[in-house]
C-alpha cells in the first residue's frame, strides 16, 4: 500500500493576486469534510505520547521502497501551492505539505490584513486535528481585531463593517465541523470587549492578546455555562486536542514572528554573495528549552518530580506551550466534570484518553499556557526569505540545513537564466565563472517550489529513501516521521532597499 500526502479537500478563497496550481492539484480543491470517530479519538491519544523510531516493526528498506522517481515527484507535488503576492516587502510564498497521520493534523493559513500588512500561519495539531483547524480558522480574525484602529472597531460593531471584510484570504482551509456562527459570535464579542477597553499597545502586546484570547475562548467554548448547562460534544473534542501555532506578521519591512509551541521560523539572509546566515525567528518550547523549564517549575513549586517525565508534560505532551489540551489547563473540579460526561453513558464519544482526563498529580492548574513568544525584526536588504514550518520538518532538517537548501533553490533557478558574460573578464575568471556555473546546473533541484524541495530532502534526498517514506503503512508511517507543513515566504531585496534608503 502506498503511503502518499492525504489528498484533502479544501475551499480555497482565491487571492487578489495569482495563484498557481501545480500539476495534479485541481482535485484537491473540491470541498469535503473530516468527521470525528471515537475510533479516531481513541488512535489520536496515541499520537500524543509517540515517540519517533518506537519499537514498532519496521518494514524492510529494500522491499518497501518501490515507488519510481516519477510516482514520488507526483506525491510530493500533490499538495503544493504558490502565490505570487509582488506587494510591498513581499515577493510570494512556496507552500507544500506532506501528512504522516491520517488524517492530517496540520493546517496552515494565509492572508493580507491591508496594503503591505500580511499573514502566514503554520499549525501543528495534536491529539487530533480540530484544535489545529480551529486555530487556523480563527486566529487571523483574532489579529485583526486586537490590531484594528478604534474607528474599524466602532465600524464592526454597528455593522457598517462585516467581519469578513477583516482578513482577505490568500487560501484558508475548511475543515472545522463548528457552526459558522459561532466563531463569528466569539469575534463581535472580542471586538466589542477591545472597543470597550481600548488602548493602544505594542504590536508584540497585540499579538500576544490575540493568541490569548482566542485559547481562552475555545475552553469556554468547551465546558458548560451559566446559560448552557450542557457540553458541546465539537466544542470540547476541539479543546481536547491541541495545537501548536507558528504565526507571522509583516507590516511593511516590519516582520514579527508569534510562536506557541514546537513550530519554528528561520531567516534566510545573504551574508555575502552565495553564502548565507540562517536566524532563529523562534524558539522551540519544550523540554530541550532550558528557559521553558525553569519557568514551569517556577510557576509550580515543590513538583518538578512529576511535572516533567521523560521530556513530556506529565510523561504526556512533548509541547510546553499550547492551544487547547484542556486537560492541562482546567481545574482539577472542572476536569473531572469533563472525565464524567466523557465517561457516561449520555456522551456521544466515549473511551477518550482511555476514559481518564485528570493526569496523575494535578495539583496546581494551569500547567500549559498559549502565551506566545514574539519576536520583533526589522528586514534589511540581505534577507532573503522566511521559512515557517511544523517541527515535522525540523525533525529531520536543522535550521542551518533548511537555509542552505533553499538558498541552493534559489541559485538552482537563477542559473537557468542565460549566462551574462562580462566580456572584460580574463581567463582565469571566466573558468572560474563557468566552473562555479556547471556545479550549480549538477546541484539544481527537480522542484520549481521551494517547499516541496525541503519536504524530498528531509525525506531523502536518495531516491530509495524518499520512496522508502512514502511507502509505509498507516500504522507505521506516524513511527517513523511526523506530518510536515511548510512555507517559504520571499522577499523583495529592492522594495527594502528603497525604504531603508528613505528612512535615511
Amino acid at each position: 500500500m502506498i503511503r502518499a500526502s492525504t489528498a484533502l479537500g479544501r475551499k480555497v478563497s482565491l487571492p487578489l493576486h495569482s495563484v498557481t496550481l501545480d500539476k495534479i492539484q485541481h482535485h484537491v480543491l473540491q470541498p469535503c469534510r473530516l468527521h470525528v470517530s471515537s475510533q479516531n479519538l481513541r488512535r489520536n491519544r496515541s499520537r500524543v505520547l509517540v515517540s519517533f523510531k518506537s519499537a514498532t516493526k519496521i518494514p524492510d528498506l529494500e522491499t518497501s521502497a518501490k515507488l519510481s522517481p516519477q510516482q514520488v515527484t507526483s506525491i510530493l507535488e500533490l499538495e503544493q501551492r504558490r502565490f505570487d503576492i509582488q506587494e510591498g516587502a513581499v515577493k510570494s510564498v512556496d507552500i507544500n505539505r506532506l501528512a504522516a497521520n491520517d488524517p492530517i493534523e496540520d493546517r496552515d493559513g494565509y492572508a493580507k490584513l491591508s496594503p503591505l500588512k500580511f499573514l502566514f500561519g503554520v499549525y501543528d495539531g495534536h491529539g487530533g486535528y480540530g484544535c489545529a483547524s480551529a486555530v487556523s480558522e480563527r486566529i487571523f480574525h483574532y489579529i485583526a481585531i486586537s490590531l484594528a484602529s478604534y474607528d474599524i472597531l466602532e465600524d464592526l460593531i454597528s455593522g457598517n463593517r462585516g467581519i469578513n471584510k477583516l482578513v482577505h484570504w490568500y487560501q484558508k482551509d475548511l475543515y472545522s465541523e463548528h457552526p459558522h456562527r459561532l466563531y463569528q459570535r466569539a469575534v463581535l464579542r472580542y471586538a466589542r470587549e477591545a472597543l470597550a477597553a481600548y488602548e493602544p499597545t505594542s504590536v508584540e502586546q497585540h499579538l500576544k492578546d490575540a493568541f490569548l484570547r482566542l485559547d481562552h475562548d475555545i475552553i469556554q467554548e468547551a465546558i458548560p455555562s451559566e446559560q448552557n448547562k450542557e457540553f458541546n460534544t465539537d466544542s470540547l473534542l476541539s479543546a481536547m486536542a491541541g495545537s501548536c501555532a507558528t504565526v507571522s506578521y509583516i507590516d511593511d519591512t516590519d516582520l514579527y514572528v508569534a510562536n506557541v509551541g514546537d513550530c519554528r521560523a528561520v531567516l534566510g539572509v545573504n551574508v555575502q554573495e552565495s553564502e548565507y546566515a540562517a536566524v532563529p525567528l523562534s524558539n522551540a518550547h519544550n523540554a530541550q528549552n532550558a528557559s521553558e523549564i525553569r519557568r514551569i517549575l517556577d510557576q509550580h513549586k515543590n513538583e518538578s518530580t512529576h511535572i516533567i517525565k521523560n521530556n513530556r508534560l506529565f510523561g504526556e505532551l512533548a509541547p510546553l506551550r499550547a492551544f487547547g489540551d484542556i486537560r492541562y489547563k482546567l481545574s482539577f473540579t472542572e476536569a473531572k466534570e469533563i472525565e464524567r460526561y466523557l465517561n457516561s453513558p449520555s456522551a456521544e464519544v466515549g473511551g477518550y484518553y482511555g476514559g481518564k482526563v485528570v493526569p496523575q498529580n494535578y495539583k496546581t492548574p494551569p500547567y500549559l499556557i498559549a502565551d506566545p513568544e514574539v519576536i520583533h525584526y526589522k528586514l534589511t536588504p540581505k534577507d532573503k526569505f522566511l521559512v515557517i514550518a511544523s517541527d515535522g520538518l525540523f525533525d529531520m532538517l536543522s535550521p542551518e540545513k533548511v537555509v542552505k537548501l533553499v538558498a541552493g533553490h534559489i541559485d538552482g533557478k537563477q542559473i537557468l537564466i542565460d549566462p551574462q558574460i562580462d566580456t572584460s573578464m580574463n581567463l582565469k575568471a571566466m573558468n572560474q565563472y563557468l566552473m562555479e556555473r556547471k556545479t550549480k546546473l549538477a546541484n539544481r533541484s527537480i522542484d520549481d517550489n521551494a517547499a516541496t524541495h525541503l519536504i524530498r530532502n528531509a525525506l531523502g534526498p536518495e531516491h530509495r529513501q524518499i520512496s522508502y517514506f512514502l511507502s509505509l503503512p498507516d500504522h507505521v508511517c506516524r513511527t517513523q516521521r511526523d506530518d510536515m507543513t511548510v512555507a517559504v515566504i520571499f522577499f523583495d531585496s529592492d522594495y527594502v532597499r528603497n525604504k531603508a534608503s528613505l528612512r535615511t
